[in-house]
């Protein structure tokens, strides 16, 4: 209940002020009426008045709106008082008063709109016109202090980044009218929708509303196609996002953090990759924690040396020929709570800390293996995130590493997920095509995973098609699974790749995948993952 006795004392700070104003105001007037029976003291009459008028002007400075009703109330009063006088004493002396009481009117409306205008610019967001941190924050408090159950909202939109640094402020803005526009449409007068930052959107809604309905609707409708203008060409882009839910007062009654548990659920969300939408659960947070501590993990060890990179051979299925190696990367074992490959691959991917990652073992597995590949036919893998299919430069890093370390194209070969055909298809064909210019293979990893449809499939100008480990496990006690591989290898092969299958282990494995033509296998039973000199044996062997 922090929030809720904030307000309460923020309130009573704020009543305290004006009635100590309107005291001094009365006992200001009070002298105006000792003055003007006392000639001698009636020079003091001016800055009595002055001194009033200040009084006003402090009342609105509080409080824009209370205090211009207030300040009107008391110019009323000064004006009958006035008026009164005049009657009274049948005298014309009083008329300039009456000039002078319509002009502080009017002069205190004008400044009270203007400090109106610029609290509302202080709360609400620029482009859109809807509540910014601070309006949102002030909103909560306000329900909190009315003692009303309401739902917290937290969106964020994964790949406006993109787009805004690619198309320019500009278009991020029209980007954001438009899901501005959209959001409102669902709510409908049942909450209140908010600014967070440029690619965050919040929704304060309603305790009777179905909160996961209203999230589902604001993701849907955000996921539709935008289309905008940039430099006279329509530009269509598809935003896709993620919701956290935090509710009040079920979670907690502080303002400051429902923001932080909603922004905590909307994380983990994206974190599932599966459920774009979760509701806060205290766990989360420890999640949350322990992602800050692996990403400090991540910059330690890309500054101080802490990764190494290993090589998982690949063979061919029927010769047991070395096609070439996989380059999986490894943090040095000196760290307490030393997180795993996927977890702290997992975490480097939630940011731009993914990027720095790729960069580094493209430019050492490229520099380990220049001297050797040359005049050979190895291909040595290099994994790519989806934020760097997503980026424009992917491919200048690529063509700048080839030349920095005089590694043949032809020997370096990219794997890219499905993941990264739904963050930017578009983009991601795009680079591939590129990359096939330049002599670079392509390959589709953890295919079968569930991200990507058939049709994206056809469209895809790769070179390998690699079937991911969970569905190579059952094909030797499970009909189904040992049917369904075999169908991808030939899809795979009808598209003019070749295949190779990941996370072969067992004799009867190898056996069923050389029945159905796999090119080729990767996984323990010919091979765990090599540091480079015993890696290097293999080509000598």
């Amino acid at each position: 209940m922090k929030n809720a006795k904030s307000g309460f004392k923020l309130r009573l700070i704020e009543d305290l002020k004006f009635l100590f104003l309107l005291l001094g105001y009365f006992a200001l007037q009070g002298l105006t009426f000792y003055f003007g029976t006392r000639r001698q003291l009636a020079i003091y009459n001016g800055v009595v008045v002055c001194a009033q008028f200040f009084l006003m002007f402090l009342m609105v400075k509080v409080n824009s709106r209370r205090g211009r009703h207030l300040a009107w109330i008391c110019l009323a009063l000064s004006m009958f008082f006035l008026l009164s006088a005049i009657f009274r004493t049948r005298s014309a002396t009083g008329i300039p008063g009456i000039s002078m009481i319509l002009m502080f009117a009017l002069m205190v409306t004008l400044f009270s709109y203007q400090v109106e205008l610029l609290d509302k610019r202080m709360v609400a967001d620029y482009v859109t016109s809807l509540h910014n941190g601070r309006g949102l924050i002030l909103t909560l408090q306000n329900k909190i202090y009315n003692k009303e159950a309401f739902f917290v909202i937290y969106i964020d939109i994964e790949n406006f980044k993109f787009l805004n640094d690619n198309y320019g402020f500009d278009f991020g803005d029209e980007l954001r009218k438009v899901v501005t526009k959209r959001i409102k449409n669902i709510i409908k007068g049942h909450g209140i929708a908010g600014c967070v930052d440029r690619s965050s959107f919040m929704i304060i809604l309603n305790g009777d509303c179905d909160a996961r309905q209203v999230a589902a609707e604001a993701l849907h409708t955000i996921s539709d196609k935008i289309t905008i203008k940039k430099d006279e060409v329509e530009v269509d882009c598809f935003l896709s996002a993620y919701a956290g839910i935090a509710k009040c007062p079920d979670d907690t009654s502080d303002a400051e953090t429902l923001m932080k548990y909603s922004d905590i659920a909307m994380f983990q969300a994206s974190t599932s990759k599966k459920n774009r939408i979760v509701f806060y659960e205290p766990h989360m947070e420890e999640k949350l924690k322990r992602q800050i501590e692996v990403e400090k993990i991540i910059k330690k060890a890309l500054s101080s040396n802490g990764f190494y990179l290993v090589f998982q051979p690949q063979y061919s299925t029927d010769e047991k020929k070395l096609r070439g190696f996989e380059t999986l990367l490894r943090l040095r074992d000196t760290e307490e709570n030393a997180p795993s490959p996927a977890e702290f691959i997992s975490a480097a991917e939630k940011n731009d800390l993914i990027l720095e990652i790729t960069a580094w073992v493209l430019r050492n597995a490229l520099k380990t293996f220049a001297p050797i590949v040359k005049g050979t036919d190895l291909s040595i893998s290099i994994n790519a995130s989806s934020k760097n299919m997503e980026s424009g430069l992917f491919v200048e890093e690529i063509k700048e590493a080839l030349e920095k370390t005089g590694f043949p194209a032809k020997n370096l070969e990219v794997e890219i997920t499905e993941y990264s055909l739904l963050q930017s298809f578009d983009q991601t064909i795009e680079n591939i095509k590129a990359l096939r210019a330049m002599g670079v293979k392509v390959a589709l990893d953890d295919f079968g995973t569930g991200y990507s449809s058939l049709s994206y499939l056809e469209k895809l100008p790769i070179n390998l098609l690699k079937i991911d480990k969970s569905l190579v496990d059952d094909i030797e006690s499970n009909f189904k699974s040992q049917q369904f591989v075999n169908a991808v290898i030939y899809m795979g092969h009808l598209m003019g790749c070749e295949v190779i299958c990941e996370g072969v282990e067992s004799e009867g494995q190898l056996r069923l995948l050389k029945e159905n033509k796999s090119d080729f296998i990767q996984g323990f039973i010919w091979g765990k993952p090599l540091e480079f000199d015993k890696a290097r044996e293999l080509l000598d062997a």
